[in-house]
């Protein structure tokens, strides 16, 4: 068992650069990509966190499954970049692309949750693509999604 243990381990990480081979097969060559969530400030990758997610007003239950393919590519394409290219791709600036568009907290459902967040939590929306958003906040290098917004009316 403790072989099996060793394998899965090793499947994740390269013990050494040296050992990759053409038929050495890693979850990620490049450990920077694992664990770049991990650098602070601007140059931390982005990390998704459903932990908040307020289900009362949407859930993925409500996503049909090419939303749902839409929104995992999302996830996998964010926690590829670091703050600072997520900070690059202003909605103000770039129509395209993730579109960070800062939001005032009372536009948002007026809910216990809402009223819990401090003062000082910067909530924003990223565009999930063309019409669906995720709205949220950053704590260091988590992006805690808290409302989805299949429809891009959630403000309305």
């Amino acid at each position: 068992m403790a072989k099996n243990k060793k394998q899965i381990h090793s499947s994740l990480l390269p013990p050494n650069a040296s050992e990759i081979t053409s038929k050495t097969r890693y979850l990620n060559k490049d450990v920077d990509k694992l664990t770049g969530w991990k650098q602070s400030g601007n140059n931390a990758t982005v990390f998704v966190s459903l932990r908040f997610v307020q289900y009362e007003h949407q859930c993925f239950s409500t996503w049909e499954k090419t939303d749902m393919k839409t929104f995992w590519l999302f996830q996998e394409k964010l926690s590829t970049f670091s703050w600072q290219q997520v900070y690059n791709q202003s909605g103000k600036t770039n129509k395209t692309g993730l579109g960070y568009t800062v939001i005032d907290k009372k536009k948002y459902p007026k809910t216990d949750f809402r009223e819990q967040l401090s003062d000082d939590i910067t909530i924003f929306e990223l565009r999930v693509d063309n019409e669906k958003r995720v709205h949220g906040f950053r704590y260091e290098s988590v992006f805690y999604v808290c409302w989805l917004d299949k429809n891009h009316d959630l403000l309305q």
